[in-house]
């Protein structure tokens, strides 16, 4: 039986962060999640979290301890969470189980909301703001092209992600399987547990694959 290995993208990327990834992993059954489509999809009301995101997939995918999910970033928090209820083998690439580990000024969703909904977070000169102090040539011009993507994404499917991110959850019982993580990552606090080291910056899996894949295994 094929494993199915879902992968679970960052906040304001999509699914194309794995694409120099998954050739060189091996054979597997590879689902796509997409948050946009997922969240659309949904249409959850009220306040949410990451447990309430990871609830619905787990419903909406019939997510088993036999499957694995490769999360990148927002992807890896929502992975661990899935994993929390199904026992299903998590690996974690520059992501978190501590959300202090989000490397931005403001932690408050009720600040983030009100930046969002007054136009500031999405605004050219905010996100020039953030570009111009993105530290690795590397990756700017990923960098650059998924700020302005954020630019053109809906309000509420922003706000959606921001709460993903931010919002109060239940503690963590599980740990990942496996986290994989870059010393110099300006966007995730590298973890205080073990991690295999790879070159590079918060999108390894992009421009150092071959590493990232090496470290993997299903």
């Amino acid at each position: 039986m094929t494993t199915r290995v879902f992968l679970l993208h960052g906040y304001v990327e999509d699914s194309s962060i794995f694409n120099a990834l998954v050739p060189l992993l091996p054979d597997a059954d590879f689902i796509r999640i997409d948050f946009a489509d997922e969240f659309a999809q949904w249409k959850p009301t009220g306040k949410i979290n990451v447990e309430r995101l990871a609830n619905y997939l787990v419903e909406q995918y019939t997510i088993t301890s036999n499957d694995v999910l490769i999360g990148h970033s927002m992807g890896g928090w929502v992975a661990i969470y899935v994993k929390q209820l199904t026992g299903s083998k998590t690996i974690q690439i520059s992501s978190w189980t501590d959300q202090r580990k989000i490397r931005l000024p403001i932690h408050n969703l009720n600040v983030l909301r009100f930046l969002l909904f007054s136009g500031v977070t999405q605004s050219r000169r905010l996100t020039e703001y953030f570009h111009d102090k993105y530290p690795f040539p590397e990756s700017a011009a990923l960098h650059r092209s998924l700020m302005q993507g954020m630019r053109r994404m809906s309000r509420r499917y922003v706000y959606q992600q921001l709460q993903v991110l931010f919002a109060k959850a239940s503690p963590l019982t599980v740990a990942p399987d496996l986290r994989i993580h870059t010393r110099r990552d300006s966007i995730i606090a590298r973890p205080d547990e073990a991690f295999i080291e790879v070159p590079g910056d918060h999108f390894s899996l992009v421009f150092h694959p071959e590493k990232v894949a090496e470290a993997i295994n299903f």
